[in-house]
């Protein structure tokens, strides 16, 4: 698509969309960005056919913790309106101009935090190979219902006795939105993280690109990959935590180190990196963290199970028997219905559904069915 093709196709969409547009302003646009990016309407279709929405609304964007950052601290590529075709977009370490964090000084960012992702296993660029792009990006998490929770009314009486010294409400409800989701527990609950977990290592489309472009390359990827979440569901913590017990370990529990939770999240390791929890130098440590007395002979159980003969032998002939004595009991159980069933059927018993009993048999002397107990 060509630069003049692209000003058509935006300014047709522009045209379109100002039926559909609202007047309704949640934040103040300083720059004028919603001139344009206000209409429902508003995106175009890439090259390979994916859609994009450049929409953004207002009383949305005007909620989330954002709102008071101007868009071109993060879109700083951008220096004229209208602005020329984006090529690079936004990523999470970008340094915000108008922000600053209180305790140095210095311009916001969340480099910091965006460099140990970088370095997990997880970590990839925002823009990046079909192949990669299975990987989740700061937004796959960051964006989803399940990590974000639906924020809470502020208490009326708490912004009243603030605004008595802060005078100003809105600075008031902005800061405590801000604070006090921060201050306050934020750690997901164990449901919440083995699902958040799931929708990426249950994806068995996922998991079969991953291993086969790893076969392609010579690599070896670790051998609870591409049963992760399966295994882990079927595992104790699993099942108990599936059931509402809720202090059993969850995936985070065991892959994020607890020396500094909310950062190590960002930089989950595999099992064979020494700094993963999960290392066998640290397996017996984290263990300990809900198992007291857990040794190193009881680090050696596996918390993802798996059922084939060659990785767990004991669980296997488990489930192989249990599987057996399962189908000889209900075998046995609809043969004793068959056999008793032909006993009373020879005595002359027959079914008939009649106050409270099922089998009859018939009475010359009082003309009746005599119930059979």
């Amino acid at each position: 698509m060509t630069m003049k093709q692209s000003w058509i196709t935006l300014l047709f969409l522009i045209m379109i969309g100002i039926p559909y547009s609202g007047t309704v302003q949640a934040y103040v646009d300083e720059e004028g960005c919603l001139l344009c990016h206000k209409y429902p309407k508003m995106g175009r279709i890439t090259e390979d056919g994916a859609r994009r929405t450049y929409y953004v609304m207002p009383h949305v964007f005007g909620k989330t913790v954002h709102r008071n950052v101007p868009c071109r601290d993060c879109h700083n590529y951008i220096e004229e309106l209208p602005h020329r075709e984006v090529e690079t977009g936004v990523t999470c370490n970008t340094e915000c101009h108008s922000v600053k964090n209180p305790a140095t000084g210095k311009n916001f960012s969340h480099k910091p935090i965006y460099d140990a992702y970088r370095d997990s296993v997880h970590g990839r660029d925002k823009i990046t190979s079909e192949l990669e792009s299975d990987k989740p990006y700061c937004i796959t998490c960051h964006t989803n219902p399940i990590y974000n929770p639906k924020e809470e009314s502020i208490p009326k009486r708490v912004t009243d006795r603030c605004v008595i010294c802060h005078e100003d409400r809105e600075f008031v409800e902005s800061w405590y939105s801000h604070t006090s989701r921060r201050i306050r527990e934020v750690k997901r609950s164990s449901i919440e993280i083995i699902e958040l977990c799931s929708s990426c290592h249950e994806d068995q489309s996922m998991v079969d690109r991953r291993l086969k472009a790893a076969e392609a390359r010579g690599e070896e990827l670790g051998k609870k990959f591409p049963v992760a979440a399966e295994t882990y569901k079927d595992s104790f913590h699993g099942k108990v935590t599936r059931y509402g017990f809720t202090e059993a370990a969850n995936c985070l529990d065991c892959h994020a180190d607890y020396e500094n939770y909310y950062l190590s999240v960002h930089e989950i390791r595999p099992s064979r990196d020494p700094l993963s929890p999960m290392h066998d130098d640290k397996r017996v440590e984290t263990c300990q963290r809900c198992h007291e007395y857990a040794n190193e002979n009881y680090a050696t159980i596996d918390p993802h199970p798996t059922k084939d003969l060659e990785s767990n032998p004991f669980i296997y002939y488990a489930e192989e028997i249990y599987n057996w004595i399962s189908y000889v009991v209900i075998a046995g159980l609809i043969a004793l219905a068959l056999f008793e069933t032909i006993g009373r059927r020879r005595d002359g018993a027959s079914w008939k559904l009649r106050r409270g009993s099922s089998w009859w048999r018939s009475n010359r002397k009082r003309k009746d069915r005599d119930r059979v107990i």
